[in-house]
């Protein structure tokens, strides 16, 4: 079970500015996420940057919205 919310995940991603998403690194591209643009969810997991929660601007934002 995460210790962060969903709504914490996609809120903080869709604002994010260095988000990648983990397949499109790969080289694979977006296709492969058998999503819709129009109903793809940007979430902080899905994201290279992620690390288990360890991504600074992810801590960043989660310190400003716990104060």
């Amino acid at each position: 079970m995460s210790k962060y919310t969903e709504k914490q995940l996609e809120s903080i991603a869709a604002e994010c500015q260095e988000f990648e998403h983990i397949i499109n690194a790969m080289g694979y591209g977006y296709s492969l996420l058998n999503v819709s643009p129009d109903k793809y969810i940007r979430r902080c997991t899905d994201c290279v940057h992620w690390f288990d929660g360890s991504c600074g601007i992810f801590q960043k934002e989660i310190a400003l919205t716990n104060s």
